[in-house]
Order: C-alpha cells, then sequence, then structure tokens
C-alpha cells in the first residue's frame, strides 16, 4: 500500500519534471520548414512556390508512408510466425520494398522540384548549412538518411 501512495505521489512529478520539446528538432523537419532556409533570402514567390510544391505532394506521401507502415507489419506478422511461411514472408518483403521505393521516389521527385526553385547560390547554402549541422546532431550522428529531403521526417508537414 505505501509502495502505491509513493508511485501516486511521485508519478505526477516524474511527468511534469520532464522537459517539453517544442516541436520537432531541427533534423527531424523538412529543410523548407527549418531553421536552416532562415537568412537564404528566399523571395516570397519562392516561399509561395515551395508551399504549393509542398501541398501538392503532402497527401500522397502521407498515403505513401502509411503503406510503408502497413508492408512493414505485414512483415513482421509473417517474421513473427511460430513457424515462417516462406511464400508469404517474401511477398511481404518485396511488398514493403516496393512501398520504400515508391515513397523515396516520390521524395525524391518533390525535393528535385524544390530545388529548381531554389537558386544554385541558396542551394549551395543550404547544403552547406545542412552538412554543419549534422555534425551537431547528439552523439555525432547523422540525420535521417543523412541527407537533405531524405528520411520519413523529411516528408512531415507541420
Amino acid at each position: 500500500m505505501r509502495m502505491w501512495i509513493w508511485v501516486a505521489a511521485l508519478l505526477p512529478a516524474m511527468v511534469y519534471g520532464q522537459p517539453v520539446r517544442q516541436g520537432p528538432a531541427w533534423w527531424e523537419s523538412p529543410w523548407w520548414n527549418s531553421p536552416l532556409v532562415q537568412n537564404l533570402e528566399l523571395r516570397d514567390a519562392q516561399r509561395k512556390e515551395i508551399r504549393t510544391t509542398v501541398r501538392e505532394y503532402r497527401g500522397h506521401l502521407m498515403d505513401l508512408r502509411e503503406a510503408v507502415q502497413r508492408a512493414d507489419g505485414d512483415l513482421e506478422i509473417a517474421l513473427g510466425e511460430s513457424t515462417p511461411d516462406q511464400r508469404k514472408a517474401n511477398e511481404a518483403i518485396e511488398h514493403l520494398a516496393s512501398a520504400r521505393a515508391e515513397l523515396t521516389r516520390t521524395i525524391s521527385q518533390m525535393t528535385l522540384r524544390l530545388r529548381t526553385i531554389l537558386t544554385n547560390e541558396q542551394w549551395q547554402e543550404l547544403q552547406k548549412r545542412q552538412a554543419e549541422r549534422r555534425l551537431e546532431l547528439p552523439g555525432g550522428r547523422k540525420g535521417p538518411g543523412g541527407r537533405i529531403g531524405s528520411g520519413p521526417a523529411a516528408t512531415q508537414q507541420r
């Protein structure tokens, strides 16, 4: 009984004592929404075109991310069986590989389109900033995919 009283007393303190993160960390944000683009001297027309492009891709990217998650879940189920069915597991593997490939293709196409909105100087400066920021990651880790526009976080829209 005493232990439950201690747990009841300490749990709120532990929960509320945790630092609250205000939004995603910079490496989890798409580059077009991150602090990396501050002072890149983007024109209003460029900002508008970037927002329009991201909006056009958003629904499709969300569907593709969901398809990857479903395919990943199907593979986990196939591998988790006491006696895995080789055919079923291979189908799940192929489905996951295909879903990931389609997501990667679409992210890359969107990134290419976004790249065409920036001037060469803006793009080079963005690349430089991204490389510098990767070095600052906790534990010296690289960000998702280690490059601009990569990783599932790149598809997130805020």
